[in-house]
């Protein structure tokens, strides 16, 4: 079920500042200005899909400014990607700029600065949980600001996807529905930066790194695995393997942990695993109050609520 607002029923006077607090709200905390002449007229659309949030937007001309101060207000640290539905805009990030226009896609990051300028007759801004992107994506954090190529394969997949979710009344379906649609859409926006980066530019060591990530994602339910099976499988070092993760900001066994409480999520909300301790054991953990502990820090939430959910 979406979270709706609009400034319709709102004094006109009263009606900026009211956009203005619930998008800070629901979405980033910015600075904003109105441009528009006039009352303003927006409207929000605001839904879980799973781990991604997806707010849906139609607002008059106005300007959105994230500076380093903002980043203190809340600990936001999720990439997003806006998806131009109608209307136009500008986005600046990291001295790059992208201008949006219908079926346009962008990505951006809400832990560095970034300025917007736009007039949206209907977009979808989606955030995407960073950790759980870079493991699909290791390279997602230098591609913001870069309009998305629509011609690539998977792109306007995703698009058309990301829409479809924005409509979707989940709460009709079968439990666990939502999760596993954005668990897609998590999977798709990786393989679509995959194919959007020029592969001939990668140094070697950020294609090993990819092939490790690849590796520990296929192999991440394995008891044995760990920092020195992943070493002898790409035949290099234990300290080879720590720096190349390092330079990406996250650890090999970090990974490794991360894939199997995304995976035992969303066992729990299939109705796969029957309680917190099989969910646990089954992925790994051999403490299940550590696992309750970690499961929370993850998602923000207790595991055993998913199996109050089914």
């Amino acid at each position: 079920m979406a979270i709706e607002y609009s400034t319709a029923a709102v004094a006109p006077v009263h009606r900026f500042d009211y956009w203005s607090d619930v998008v800070c709200r629901h979405c980033i905390p910015a600075a904003s200005r109105m441009l528009a002449e006039g009352p303003f007229d927006g409207a929000l659309a605001v839904r879980h899909v799973g781990v991604v949030d997806i707010a849906t937007m139609a607002a008059p001309l106005h300007h959105w400014s994230r500076e380093s101060g903002h980043l203190r207000i809340r600990d936001d640290d999720d990439l997003w990607i806006a998806c131009m539905r109608a209307g136009e805009g500008v986005l600046e990030q990291g001295g790059r700029q992208a201008r949006l226009r219908a079926h346009g896609m962008v990505l951006y990051d809400a832990a560095r600065p970034f300025q917007c300028t736009m007039a949206p007759q209907a977009i979808d801004l989606c955030r995407f949980p960073r950790r759980a992107l870079l493991q699909r994506y290791p390279g997602a954090e230098r591609m913001t600001a870069l309009l998305l190529d629509d011609g690539k394969p998977a792109a306007a997949q995703l698009r058309a996807l990301i829409a479809q979710a924005a409509d979707i009344d989940f709460d009709g379906l079968r439990p666990g529905a939502a999760e596993r649609f954005g668990s897609t859409l998590l999977d798709l926006l990786g393989l679509v930066l995959e194919f959007q980066a020029d592969v001939q530019e990668r140094p070697a060591e950020r294609d090993l790194h990819a092939r490790m990530s690849a590796y520990v994602q296929r192999y991440f339910l394995e008891p044995g695995l760990c920092l020195q099976t992943i070493a002898d499988a790409h035949h290099v070092s234990t300290r080879t393997v720590t720096r190349a993760f390092a330079r990406h900001g996250h650890t090999p066994m970090g990974m490794v942990w991360q894939l199997r409480l995304q995976a035992s999520r969303q066992a729990l909300a299939e109705g796969r695993a029957r309680s917190v301790t099989e969910a646990a054991f089954d992925h790994g953990f051999s403490d299940v109050s550590h696992y309750s502990r970690a499961f929370r820090k993850a998602f923000g939430s207790a595991p055993h609520l998913l199996l109050r959910s089914r």
